[in-house]
């Protein structure tokens, strides 16, 4: 599990870092901080590692779908 933490944290770090996605990046370090928020119990913004599973999980679905 914690790995995967580890991991998930790189990539959104590392996609806030590449200039392709200077665009989204209100959304994508939102995303970050929910991330945090639902490690961490979700305290600040009742988040949790179910809901954004399921709301990326839409994310996923669509992409998917493009192919």
């Amino acid at each position: 599990f914690q790995g995967a933490i580890e991991r998930a944290f790189e990539l959104l770090d590392f996609t806030l870092g590449d200039p392709r996605w200077q665009k989204r990046l209100k959304e994508i370090a939102r995303a970050r901080e929910l991330l945090c928020d639902a490690i961490f119990g979700g305290k600040e913004y009742k988040s949790s590692l179910e809901n954004l599973e399921r709301y990326f999980f839409q994310f996923a679905l669509a992409s998917r779908l493009r192919k």
